[in-house]
């Protein structure tokens, strides 16, 4: 008997088929609670932010085809949130929650393309104990923007496929642009797609492959502007991309290998330790564990088709970041990992169907265990006193405290706004996002690197200058200051200095 009816109450049928839309897609639902918790907790413990974040906050004060390390699309989108709702530090992670929600939605409905529907909550949970949606969901950079895109291509091509509309094969365009204008890194698991068409055969339709033509096409068109803009800017993007051209030596070309594969096999271990506990707790052992999900045996085809989006999706992707080491002489980035990951939980659902049977309740159970262990210990990094920790943990830093001081330094030699502050992103970039109306950031002193900030400009309104290293100060600096910092690469900390040079033709306070 439904709830409304014990109660005596008659629901609105909105409301009934939000509740029932609720316990259908309960798996889905239960990971964007998730993705809230991960993000919601951080921001209301974390004295500062991660760089990543700091970094879109100094690029975000000019709207540019391209920054000088990274296309532009995560920039723009903070700039656009920012010009309609004003400067705040809470927006890199309302923007980090949506794009890692995003991306379970299109996991979700992906999943409910290649596996039976008696495996969305097994993927779903397997998909959020992966750190890339958990620990680092607080996160907004170019990985966080491209993986929904890549998720939103990977589905838009599904559903071209399964439609046969060129109105889908549009939209995967448009998605695979927006993963090319987030990160570059995106043509990996963008041609993995392709691959995925060769490997179920679909190319051999003509209307396929017309769809795809369509989908390159949008892609090519929507990256123009870009392109033209590295080809002004001496292909900076491509250049930051390649490593700068230092190739790694062919002796740490081996352990760069495999120290890139024990870091994913650590940054998926919640995952995996929730597989072990499923399959060792009392009781649990004792189900069938080879009986199919479904009802009904799947045909070959079927069994072959998944298979192909398997390899398409995961091992392609895997495959081909591998391979950049030996082949480019690249060194393996542990970020990388998060993209040509971003799909493992379906296949780790697949592999473990058989748990599936257990009984959900126990299922869900030792998931959220797991989750709020890893929770509980990000929340006791941030409270714990960090000194000594011997690496550095961007969030830990006194970002607020140090802004706070910066003006207040400032404001006591002169009336005039803060409107500049000259240093690296991450350090400059805590003290500008903090303040209310937040200065602009010369990015490490150099022109290029900020072409919204201009010579002229910088002696005029003044600045203040920040670094880790006293000697990098300027000498005609009107005060010096700086701030203990008990995290860092050094397990003692360090300190960051701040000069104050004030405008010249200001009035200077007492």
């Amino acid at each position: 008997m439904p709830f409304s009816t014990l109660a005596g109450v008659v629901l609105p049928d909105p409301f009934q088929r939000a509740v029932a839309a609720g316990r259908r897609h309960w798996p889905l639902a239960l990971a964007l609670a998730l993705v809230a918790m991960w993000v919601l907790v951080p921001a209301g413990l974390n004295p500062g932010q991660w760089g990543d974040n700091f970094e879109q906050f100094v690029w975000a004060h000019s709207l540019e085809w391209g920054y000088y390390k990274h296309p532009p699309l995560p920039t723009w989108v903070l700039a656009a949130l920012i010009a309609v709702l004003g400067p705040s530090p809470a927006w890199t992670y309302l923007l980090a929650a949506l794009c890692t929600a995003g991306t379970a939605f299109f996991t979700y409905r992906i999943a409910g393309r290649l596996l039976p529907s008696g495996l969305l909550g097994l993927t779903m949970l397997l998909w959020g104990l992966q750190q890339a949606f958990s620990m680092r969901a607080q996160v907004y950079n170019h990985n966080t923007v491209m993986m929904v895109a890549v998720s939103g291509a990977a589905w838009c091509v599904l559903q071209a496929v399964a439609s046969r509309s060129r109105g889908w094969w549009l939209a995967a365009g448009l998605a695979g642009a927006a993963a090319m204008l987030s990160k570059y890194q995106a043509i990996v698991p963008l041609a993995g797609l392709v691959v995925g068409l060769l490997l179920t055969g679909e190319l051999t339709r003509r209307d396929s492959r017309r769809g795809l033509l369509l989908a390159i096409a949008m892609l090519a068109l929507l990256l123009t502007p870009h392109l033209a803009w590295m080809i002004r800017h001496d292909f900076a993007t491509l250049r930051y991309a390649s490593q700068g051209g230092h190739a790694v030596p062919w002796t740490e070309l081996g352990l760069s290998m495999v120290s890139f594969v024990a870091q994913q096999v650590r940054l998926l271990f919640p995952a995996l330790l929730f597989a072990v506990l499923l399959w060792l707790l009392p009781g649990l052992r004792s189900v069938p564990a080879t009986a199919p999900v479904s009802g009904s045996a799947e045909s070959p085809d079927l069994q072959r088709w998944r298979r192909s989006w398997f390899v398409a999706l995961i091992a392609f992707p895997v495959a081909i970041t591998l391979l950049t080491c030996p082949t480019f002489g690249l060194k393996l980035q542990n970020h990388w990992g998060f993209q040509c990951l971003q799909f493992v939980a379906l296949w780790l659902a697949w592999a473990m169907r058989g748990l599936a049977r257990r009984p959900a309740v126990k299922v869900v159970a030792i998931a959220l265990t797991v989750q709020l262990v890893a929770m509980g210990w990000q929340v006791g990094s941030t409270l714990i006193d960090r000194q000594g920790a011997g690496r550095r943990d961007d969030p830990h830093y006194p970002a607020q405290a140090l802004s706070k001081a910066v003006q207040a330094d400032w404001s006591r030699l002169t009336t005039c706004p803060l409107k500049i502050v000259v240093g690296p992103s991450f350090e400059g970039g805590m003290i500008s996002t903090y303040l209310a109306k937040p200065p602009k950031v010369l990015e490490g002193g150099d022109f290029r690197k900020s072409p919204w900030v201009q010579a002229d400009e910088l002696h005029a309104a003044g600045a203040v200058y920040v670094s880790t290293d006293p000697a990098d100060l300027p000498e005609h600096a009107v005060m010096v200051d700086s701030m203990a910092i008990h995290v860092g690469v050094n397990a003692g900390g360090g300190r960051i200095y701040w000069a104050v040079v004030p405008p010249p033709f200001c009035e200077v306070g007492a």
